[in-house]
């Protein structure tokens, strides 16, 4: 794996493996050697009849881009981090009884912070405005089952 974000997808591949869940990697649609535009978060996975959708999101700095619920008005290119199409598949997943999640990594000054953030909560901080996590909303948001190993729902 090469490129920014592929060691986290490494990291939460790693972590399914060890929950016993059915998981699966959702390839982009590539156009050659380019990615075409998608909107199926980086994974599925299924565990005692619940469907998770997972998507992976790395960076470096003193904050994590969040992204943004709907796209740009005149087809300006959307910011860095949940695209318009991955809320849209991430809501359509919870409308449906499955359960929405970010997997956000923050390298900066003060160290890493790796968290399981519920996609209701990512989407309450782009409901409300913000732009960006600092490391400390991650950790302060981040569910239990991450550092567990398991899935969210599962008991430990």
């Amino acid at each position: 794996m090469s490129g920014r974000g592929k060691g986290l997808e490494g990291l939460c591949e790693a972590w399914l493996r060890g929950t016993g869940a059915c998981w699966f990697r959702n390839e982009p649609k590539m156009q050659g050697k380019r990615r075409v535009k998608g909107g199926t978060p980086d994974y599925t996975a299924l565990r005692g009849g619940i469907m998770h959708l997972i998507e992976c999101k790395d960076g470096s700095g003193a904050s994590l881009r969040l992204g943004c619920l709907t796209a740009p008005p005149n087809e300006k290119k959307p910011p860095a981090g949940i695209s318009p199409a991955q809320a849209e598949m991430l809501d359509a997943c919870e409308r449906e009884g499955g359960r929405g999640w970010v997997l956000a990594r923050l390298s900066g000054p003060a160290g890493e912070v790796t968290a399981l953030i519920p996609w209701r909560l990512w989407r309450g901080w782009l409901v409300a405005g913000l732009r960006s996590a600092t490391p400390e909303m991650l950790e302060g948001a981040g569910d239990a089952a991450w550092q567990e190993g398991r899935l969210p729902g599962d008991r430990p």
